[in-house]
């Protein structure tokens, strides 16, 4: 029998997180700190005022719990998780875009949106999104293989998105990079040069779907960016702020995330060859691949809560203003959960297994979700159909294993060059 682990002291568990979300080793691969941390500090303060959660249970009481949300402008936050420098939440426009709000302004806002992303819309959105894909797979075929990141992992998504809205896709290759720098703003360990330069790119973002608007409201056409300007139209509460920052925040979340889960889940796949053979052998399994694919290596590793209003939780009273920092990349990896949680299994999910934490809890789900997941469905289905071989192109990788940005809050490959037959 296994020895429990010694339990770590608050300062040994700060510094625990602090190199998986500070040093490249850690972010290449935190879940041995993530294990370390649930078997000898589960729950704890940490050094900068957090209360750090790192299994399944305590993330989803914290993440669904209606008197937590997002932090407001009076709690003040010292920097980022890792002590960076001092800001307030939330920064300059952040108020506007629902990921940001609590209710009922978040409510307002989604609900606005929600329509577009129902189950029922995604099935109708099907033959399209396939369509989007084909022709990118083509070239994976032309070339025999290339960079799943750049030229299937962020095009695919990006299209998919842009149909969505209604995005012109000619023209505006400029914004993926903006997005990308702007995304990092909500990274745990942001430094102050990546938020100048990232604070810069969300407002030239800003100024493309500004311009974007003014053309809708001349030319509309049947797609969510022009829904949501005729919603502000008739008089609804959405402002000109809340249209242009809710429409960015849908263009970033729809690409960003969904390119980390395709190329996270193909790397998943490449390093378990056994998992991948199952897949070919059975296409029932594709549902539950994804949702393997999501909890195995979560595309998004971290969340913060604030404490509302006053509340028992944990077996303690919180007050307003109280913060927890939640390891969704952790509860993920919980042994308490689920079996072997370490070992990548597409059939994990066939059977009544808990929702992985990759899409979040409560009011703030991932309003995309089904989006997400259709998505991934449909790039793993085409690529196993299409390509009888699919491997890691090792003479471009060289010596190293496929790296993952360094960023720790939104986990993604690179790149991950491979080559197909």
């Amino acid at each position: 029998m296994t020895s429990p682990a010694a339990p770590l002291a608050p300062s040994e568990a700060d510094g625990l997180l602090l190199g998986a979300i500070m040093t490249d080793e850690g972010r290449q691969d935190p879940y041995g700190a993530y294990a370390r941390l649930r078997s000898g500090s589960p729950r704890w303060r940490n050094g900068f005022g957090f209360t750090v959660l790192t299994t399944y249970q305590d993330c989803v009481e914290a993440l669904r719990n209606p008197r937590l949300g997002r932090p407001e402008p009076d709690m003040e936050l010292d920097g980022s998780i890792v002590g960076g420098p001092g800001r307030r939440r939330p920064e300059d426009g952040d108020e506007v875009a629902m990921l940001f709000l609590n209710p009922p302004d978040h409510t307002r806002i989604r609900g606005l949106v929600a329509r577009a992303f129902t189950p029922r819309r995604v099935e109708e959105l099907r033959p399209r999104i396939e369509a989007l894909l084909a022709p990118v797979l083509d070239q994976f075929a032309d070339q025999g293989g290339g960079d799943v990141v750049t030229d299937l992992a962020v095009p695919f998504p990006v299209a998919v998105i842009s149909e969505l809205l209604g995005v012109p896709r000619e023209g505006n290759e400029f914004l993926e990079p903006l997005i990308h720098a702007g995304t990092r703003l909500i990274d745990a360990a942001l430094t102050e040069d990546e938020r100048v330069v990232g604070q810069a790119a969300v407002a030239e973002v800003a100024a493309y779907f500004v311009e974007l608007a003014a053309e809708k409201r001349r030319r509309p056409d049947d797609r969510l960016f022009s829904a949501l300007i005729e919603v502000e139209a008739e008089g609804d509460r959405l402002s000109e702020a809340e249209l242009i920052g809710n429409t960015i925040l849908l263009y970033a979340a729809g690409f960003e995330t969904t390119s980390n889960l395709i190329g996270n889940g193909l790397r998943a796949l490449l390093t378990a060859p056994d998992e991948m053979t199952r897949l070919r052998d059975d296409r029932s399994l594709l549902p539950s691949a994804v949702v393997e694919m999501l909890r195995f290596d979560s595309p998004v590793q971290l969340n913060v809560r604030a404490v509302l209003e006053p509340v028992d939780l944990f077996g303690t009273r919180w007050e307003r203003g109280d913060l927890f920092v939640v390891l969704q990349g952790s509860g993920n990896r919980d042994g308490a959960v689920y079996d072997d949680p370490d070992r990548f299994d597409v059939g994990r999910f066939t059977v009544d297994a808990p929702t992985p934490l990759s899409f979040g809890w409560g009011a703030h789900h991932c309003l995309g979700a089904h989006l997400a997941r259709a998505e991934g469905e449909i790039v793993f289905a085409a690529l196993v159909d299409r390509f009888g071989a699919i491997d890691l192109d090792t003479t471009a990788l060289g010596a190293t294993a496929p790296r993952y940005r360094p960023s720790f809050t939104l986990r993604g490959l690179e790149s991950l060059p491979v080559r197909v037959g």
